[in-house]
């Protein structure tokens, strides 16, 4: 029989506090020497809103940014830290994908189906996003980075 069942809650909640309050791992954002990067992108001349813009390494790391409705976007390497490391990216630029916490409660890859609720369509040809011929070589000199995109449709060619 149990005699003192608010000692014992209160030793329980107590414990249940102290092991959901571990710190887990934090990012060392001293050695990736992140450089602080923005742009804009323009689809056929004209500011591209809420376009997912990658900033991809070789090895897996990435750093993305979202356009603003002039088409501006800074880049960070999570949801805590803004910045992108040295060296040279592919750059994927979409507006389907969905990056979890930045434009989605859920993330996906892009592309049919990638919304949470509807397909969006996807408004950026491949050769910019899916296939993308898009580089560019980020360091402490080199962070502006300007993105004129030409749709399919402008240039007669196909995607």
């Amino acid at each position: 029989m149990i005699r003192h069942p608010l000692l014992i809650s209160i030793v329980l909640f107590s414990l249940a506090a102290l092991l959901g309050c571990s710190d887990g791992p934090q990012a060392n954002y001293g050695q990736l020497k992140l450089v602080d990067a923005y742009g804009t992108v323009t689809l056929d001349g004209k500011p591209l809103p809420k376009a997912v813009v990658t900033f991809d390494a070789v090895d897996g790391q990435f750093s993305y940014g979202l356009t603003d409705s002039r088409g501006r976007f800074t880049l960070q390497i999570d949801s805590v830290k803004k910045g992108v490391t040295p060296g040279r990216k592919t750059v994927r630029i979409s507006t389907s994908r969905k990056i979890l916490g930045l434009n989605s409660s859920e993330e996906s890859g892009g592309g049919e189906g990638a919304s949470e609720s509807e397909p969006v369509k996807e408004l950026v040809p491949a050769k910019y996003y899916k296939k993308s011929e898009l580089t560019a070589d980020v360091s402490a000199s080199s962070k502006t980075f300007n993105f004129e995109l030409i749709s399919s449709a402008v240039s007669g060619g196909g995607s």
